[in-house]
This record gives structure tokens, sequence and C-alpha cells, in this order.
């Protein structure tokens, strides 16, 4: 069943939230693009970059990036994410909840889980590696969890000293590959976590790119709308009569999926066709509401009496 009205889309604003899945094979550079992101907007608590830079100083490690990121124990000392970790973010255009989901093949339900929430994503490619068996295991299963919003960041470019024959070379790859599945990513992205190209900045090591860069990709992503604001849909689950005291009430009840309706408006049951205009919102033991709203168990009685079935 679907409502015959369309709710009118609103324009974002600085309110909107977003929520993004980094993904990739394993040490491709996930967290630490995150970090840098993170690091190069001055989205970190105060002191936070310090504190980590003094803790590798004091254990005599190297600093990365990637330790902003990395909170467990575990991924400090094997320098792997092994959680789904999530990071709130700001730009200038909207919030942003990321998530920086693992890669080992190990963990692959924890990718899944985190993927599961997002609305966009960055696959994050090695370019001294190039694709690898993660590459495209992350690949197909973006399109099984139905994430169209997706770009390509080929990373660590300073270790192929910015070739643009090698950041061509995976796009051609793995953008074939993409093709044979059925996907198609807004942009390929060359960039060196590490050092920040084209994380924030344009990049000066690679004026062969014209492209944006990891934060204009980010902001370009189009925000879904909410689920109540999109067409409604509610799998009728079982017609209830009743028939004592005089009440004739036919109550149409169900899970409202999406969008919302309210007495007056207008419905159409498929695949029947069948229109109707409803009378009431019904529900047990509840108070008396003239709307309902996507998330909602409700039932409904309609002007005039129609013949439908569950389903």
């Amino acid at each position: 069943m679907e409502s015959i009205k369309t709710p009118n889309s609103s324009p974002p604003t600085i309110d909107e939230r977003m929520n993004i899945v980094f993904i990739g094979h394993v040490d491709h550079g996930k967290s630490t693009i995150v970090g840098r992101l993170m690091a190069d907007t001055g989205n970190l608590p105060q002191g936070k970059l310090e504190e980590v830079k003094e803790s590798c100083l004091r254990n005599a490690r190297p600093f990365e990036y990637a330790f902003l990121i990395d909170a467990l124990k575990d991924e400090r000392n094997q320098n792997i994410t092994i959680d789904s970790a999530r990071v709130f973010f700001k730009s200038t255009q909207r919030y942003y909840i990321i998530i920086d989901a693992p890669g080992h093949i190990e963990f692959i339900k924890n990718m899944v889980t985190g993927a599961s929430r997002a609305e966009a994503a960055m696959l994050i490619i090695d370019a001294s590696e190039g694709v690898q068996e993660n590459s495209r295991r992350h690949g197909y299963l973006l399109k099984l969890l139905g994430i169209c919003q997706f770009s390509i960041v080929i990373n660590k470019m300073d270790l192929v000293d910015y070739r643009q024959s090698v950041y061509e070379n995976l796009c051609s790859e793995y953008g074939a590959y993409l093709t044979e599945i059925g996907i198609q990513p807004k942009s390929f992205i060359p960039v060196s976590g590490q050092d920040g190209d084209n994380i924030v900045e344009i990049s000066r090591h690679m004026p062969w790119y014209k492209g944006p860069t990891v934060l204009q990709t980010l902001d370009s992503f189009e925000k879904k709308r909410s689920l109540v604001d999109q067409p409604l849909r509610l799998p009728v689950q079982d017609i209830y009569r009743f028939t004592e005291f005089g009440d004739k009430r036919r109550i149409v009840a169900g899970t409202i999926l999406s969008g919302c309706f309210s007495v007056g408006d207008e419905v159409i049951f498929y695949p029947s066709g069948k229109h109707g205009c409803v009378k009431s919102i019904e529900g047990f033991n509840i108070m008396p509401t003239r709307s309902a709203q996507a998330g909602q168990a409700t039932g409904f009685a309609l002007e005039h009496q129609l013949y439908t079935k569950r389903g």
C-alpha cells in the first residue's frame, strides 16, 4: 500500500547529519586518512594530537595518524583496526558520523555491521600494493548493502613517487571490476594520508590531478531523505473486522516502513489498484490520533469498505 501524495523535500542545513563508512583491505590506510582528516579540519579534542605524539615518543614508536582513531589496546599493539570505530566530524556543510571499518578478512562481519549503517562510503586502495582480494570483496558488499554513493581513494601515493601512471592503472583496473558488478564510483582520489595530500587541501605533489579532495567529496554526497519523508509504504499484515454492538469497522493493520499518512488522505492498494480515503487511525489502548508515520505499528479504517488481503 502507498500514499498518493508525495512530501516536499527540504533543503539541506548545517544541522544535517550523515553516516560515512571508510572501508578497504588491511593496512591500506583507512584509519590514517580519517585521523588526518580530523586533524587537518580541527575536529580533534583539544590536546589529543599532542598527547598521541608524546605517547609515541615515550614508547619509541613512530607517530601515525591512525593512532588518533584506533583506541583499542590490541589495535595500538598490532596496528590494525579490529572493530568499527565511530568518530564525530563536522565540515562547513554538515555533521558526520565516520565509521572506520576493519579490513581483515577475519573481521568481515564487523565491516558489514559498520557499513550497514552508512549512507555513503570511501573505499581505500594502497597505491603501492594495488587492488587486493578484500578490495574486490568490499566493493561487492557495497553493492549488496545498497550503498550507491561512494568514492575510491588511492592512498599512499607518496610511496610510488606520486606517479600519475600508477593512479591511472589502478583506476582502470578497479573501475573495470566495479563496472562488471554493476556499480559506479563518484570519483577516484589520489592521496597520501600520512602527508595530507588531497585530504583537505589540494596536493602540490600531484598537479596532474584536477578532481576534488576527500573533504570536498564527502560534502558532495547527497543526504538520503528520512523514512518519514519518503512515499508511504505499509505492507498489510492483517484485516480486523468488528461486529459487536453495531461496530462495522474493517481495520487494516501493519507496520509503516516509510512515509506517513493522516485522516483524510487517499491511499492506494497494490496489486489491485483500489483507492480509499482514511476515515480514522486506530490502535490498541492509545489516545485518539489523526496521523501515523514510519516505524509505527498501526491500523486504519476507510470511509468506504474495500475488499483487500494481507500482504
